[in-house]
């Protein structure tokens, strides 16, 4: 059985700010996973039972690019994407703070989906607009 609590990474993202992350997947025994023919997709949500999503990152979007044989899957939001992230300005955090959570899910050509990360995304307050 696979340990999920291996799988909890949390992010960090800055209102107005650009978000990247690139993520490298290996193998159980530690090598590289080629990527070829993956698609992947992640949400986030302001918790687990929303209806609502706060953002979509896909690879149909063009906001997670997937390196195949490199085994890497490059994330990526824009200033303005991130700025439209909802901060709760009165959270009582210095700075202030909203917490949302996410996964990250890859999709093999046959529609098998696995997931691959999940946890919290702090996004903080943008001061300057």
């Amino acid at each position: 059985m696979q340990d999920i609590s291996a799988n909890r990474y949390n992010l960090t993202m800055w209102q107005g700010s650009t978000f990247g992350l690139l993520i490298t997947v290996k193998t159980a025994n530690g090598s590289i996973q080629n990527l070829s023919n993956y698609s992947a997709r992640m949400q986030i949500r302001s918790d687990y039972a929303s209806g609502t999503t706060a953002e979509s990152l896909t690879t149909s979007n063009g906001e997670i690019t997937v390196e195949g044989a490199n085994g890497n899957l490059v994330l990526s939001l824009s200033a303005t994407r991130t700025a439209n992230i909802f901060v709760d300005l009165l959270s009582g955090t210095k700075p202030p703070k909203s917490v949302y959570v996410y996964d990250l899910e890859l999709i093999d050509s046959a529609n098998n989906v696995t997931k691959l990360l999940y946890g919290d995304v702090n996004v903080y307050g943008e001061v300057t607009r």
